[in-house]
């Protein structure tokens, strides 16, 4: 995993514990992880609502977005602890810390509540996801 940098904008994160998570931006060759297994959730609306304004502010230059479009898949992976609490979470780059930060928040939200869960129920250990939205602007 060659992680780039600790997200400041994580602070950020409504409701999670102090020094409970790290959360980060990195990639890596993920693919001997082993898949979460996805709930049905996604990724709220306020979340995305507020990247594509970063996107079209010029606040941020995302990857993914073409004009007023903008189609965003970004994968992650957790580690839970023997407790089945996350210990870290690592996510591709979108291309701009504060939109990381948003994003990361609001995977943290999903896995928390559910929305990602390893197969037979949270366990020790690394595990993989990949979250994604798609906006057609007008």
């Amino acid at each position: 995993m060659n992680v780039k940098h600790i997200l400041a904008a994580a602070l950020l994160i409504a409701g999670a514990p102090a020094a409970a998570q790290t959360i980060e931006t990195g990639t890596g060759d993920w693919r001997n992880i082993p898949p979460l297994l996805q709930a049905g959730s996604s990724i709220d609306a306020d979340t995305v609502t507020a990247i594509i304004e970063m996107g079209e502010s010029g606040e941020c230059t995302l990857s993914g977005r073409r004009g007023r479009n903008i189609d965003v898949d970004v994968a992650f992976v957790v580690q839970y602890n023997a407790q089945g609490s996350i210990d870290r979470l690592v996510l591709e780059p979108l291309g701009c810390p504060r939109a990381d930060g948003v994003l990361a928040g609001a995977v943290l939200r999903l896995l928390r509540n559910g929305g990602f869960a390893p197969a037979g129920g949270r366990r020790e250990g690394w595990f993989r996801g990949q979250v994604g939205f798609t906006n057609r602007g007008g």
